[in-house]
C-alpha cells in the first residue's frame, strides 16, 4: 500500500481537473485553492475524477462521500481541502 501525502493527492486531483478544463474548454485557472466546483465544472463531472483518483491513488472512495464539498457547511471545498477529506476517509487496500 501507497502512503497518501497531502501533497500526492493534491497533484493528483489538479491533474485530472486540468485534464478536464483542457478537454471542456473551461478555461478555469487549476490550482489547490481553486474550488472545482464554483468555478464552472458540474458535479456529474467531478464524479468522474473521483473516479479517476481512485484508480490512480489506488483507494476507494465511500459511495456516500463527495469528496468536492462539505454538506455540514454547505461549501464547495478546494482542492487542497478535498484531498484531505480523501485522505481521511478512502478506504485503503480494497
Amino acid at each position: 500500500m501507497v502512503t497518501l501525502t497531502q501533497q500526492t493527492v493534491e497533484a493528483e486531483i489538479v491533474n485530472a481537473v486540468e485534464d478536464l478544463n483542457k478537454n471542456l474548454k473551461i478555461g478555469a485557472t487549476v490550482n489547490a485553492t481553486c474550488s472545482p466546483g464554483n468555478v464552472g465544472f458540474a458535479s456529474q463531472v467531478l464524479l468522474t475524477i473521483m473516479s479517476t483518483l481512485e484508480i490512480n491513488l489506488g483507494v476507494t472512495i465511500p459511495h456516500n462521500v463527495y469528496i468536492f464539498h462539505d454538506k455540514s457547511t454547505n461549501k464547495q471545498l478546494t482542492i487542497k481541502e478535498a484531498a484531505k477529506k480523501l485522505i481521511k476517509l478512502a478506504e485503503y487496500g480494497k
